[in-house]
């Protein structure tokens, strides 16, 4: 388990290979081509900024003592979560979408970096799929392609434009 600091650096680092990735494509790339199932990477994006959000909301009902929906997906599943919240966004322009990627990690860090040790170490009765204790902290231990969140679908996006266009 990583701490406070460590995990802030963590999501930097993942934030910025994405950031890297996105700078490389062109517009057209990101909000056109479909590269995963049927998301485009603008798609991607606001799937990220929905969970960027769903993690500053979940920090707060733990300490609060209340469940995440996502704990045990009683609410609804993670599948209609992501789909609800991509369609929410497809109105919007890219450029809405790119901003509110960057606002939400923004808000992200900001709300980690504002928690006392005893808050980041709080632990809940609730547990993971009913086994493991879930503690603030273990709401960022999520690991995707081997990467955190963002780093994963940075390295899910670079294969794709690695085999079709080159980056």
């Amino acid at each position: 388990m990583m701490n406070k600091e460590q995990t802030i650096q963590f999501l930097r680092n993942n934030h910025q290979k994405l950031e890297e990735v996105i700078n490389r494509l062109e517009e057209k790339q990101i909000a056109e081509e479909i590269i995963l199932t049927k998301w485009t990477v603008r798609d991607i994006l606001a799937h990220i900024s929905a969970w960027n959000w769903e993690l500053i909301k979940a920090t707060d009902d733990l300490l609060n003592d209340q469940e995440p929906w996502f704990i045990n997906e009683e609410e609804c599943t993670e599948a209609e979560f992501n789909e609800s919240e991509v369609r929410k966004r497809k109105s919007q322009s890219l450029d809405q979408v790119l901003k509110e990627w960057q606002d939400s990690f923004d808000e992200l860090i900001r709300k980690i970096e504002s928690l006392s040790s005893n808050d980041w170490e709080y632990q809940t009765a609730f547990k993971w799929g009913g086994k493991m204790p879930v503690s603030v902290s273990s709401l960022f231990d999520y690991r995707y392609k081997g990467e955190g969140h963002e780093g994963g679908h940075a390295k899910q996006i670079k294969e794709y434009f690695k085999n079709v266009i080159l980056l």
